[in-house]
């Protein structure tokens, strides 16, 4: 399997703030450049998300997702829970409708609608019943939808050690 051209990578760390019950993570390094991350900044100048449960219930539908500004719905995350048990990795791709919401909303994704996204799940160590994660790492694979759910089970397997190691060394703090 050829591997894909990465676009993008993020480490987002755990900001949730006491008494908060959403998880929320932010991104504090990046590499490359990803344009529509740039319409996920706060008013604080940074990228957050939120972890969330499911939206609805159905079979295609991911346990958990991520949740950007202005309720975007980055991505689900499929294969967060596999056997009823944290996996350590997921993976996704970003809604290819051109709006989103009920408002309308433009999705600054649709234009990488055959993006896919990987992600690396970093548990506390000190609390490993938590089920919410200390860090989470994104690579974005470009043009990857159609073989990312693969991509997902070869990083599980190992793969992608030395792109993420080069990533982590080149990221750079988040502004």
């Amino acid at each position: 399997m050829n591997t894909p051209n990465i676009r993008y990578y993020a480490k987002l760390v755990n900001t949730t703030q006491n008494g908060k019950k959403t998880p929320k993570f932010t991104i504090i390094k990046q590499a490359g450049y990803y344009p529509p991350m740039d319409q996920l900044k706060g008013r604080d100048g940074q990228i957050s998300m939120y972890l969330m449960e499911k939206l609805k219930e159905g079979e295609n539908v991911p346990s958990m997702r991520l949740q950007a500004i202005k309720s975007l719905n980055f991505t689900g995350l499929k294969e967060y829970f596999v056997d009823g048990k944290l996996s350590g990795v997921a993976y996704g791709y970003p809604l290819d409708k051109p709006t989103y919401s009920k408002d309308n909303r433009q999705n600054p994704f649709f234009e990488y609608k055959e993006d896919g996204f990987l992600f690396l799940i970093h548990q506390n160590e000190q609390a490993p019943e938590s089920q919410t994660p200390n860090s989470i790492e994104l690579v974005v694979l470009e043009g990857a939808k159609v073989l990312i759910s693969a991509y997902c089970k070869q990083l599980l397997m190992g793969g992608f050690k030395e792109a993420l190691e080069a990533l982590r060394k080149q990221a750079q703090k988040a502004l």
